[in-house]
């Protein structure tokens, strides 16, 4: 073992430091419950699950204050932008009328 949390599963030479923070599963299951209270308790933990790949700090790639990323998860991360301009003008419009609404702009 190398450090507190071991060695860096990428490079394999430097102690651990960063997780990858990639969603790769939503808790989305159907919950019945009896009360409001229960429901509000039940839904303040997070609902999915990351990749949580031990990584130190050189490999992991930060993508915003406290996210990081392995480097498989940030090439998929790199295709999430939409290839086609019109597509891309079209989730910038429904992005901002999506605001107004939520908003009463």
């Amino acid at each position: 073992m190398f450090g507190e949390h071991g060695i860096c599963a990428v490079c394999r030479r430097r102690p651990v430091e960063r997780w990858c923070d990639y969603v790769i599963s939503y808790d989305n299951s159907l919950v019945l419950f009896r009360d409001y209270k229960s429901f509000v308790e039940i839904n303040r933990s997070n609902q999915y699950e990351t990749c949580d790949l031990p990584m130190c700090k050189e490999c992991a790639i930060n993508v915003s204050i406290d996210r990081d990323l392995c480097p498989y998860h940030m090439s998929l991360h790199r295709k999430v932008k939409l290839p086609d301009d019109y597509q891309q003008r079209r989730q910038g419009h429904e992005k901002v009328k999506m605001f107004r609404e939520a908003t009463n702009q």
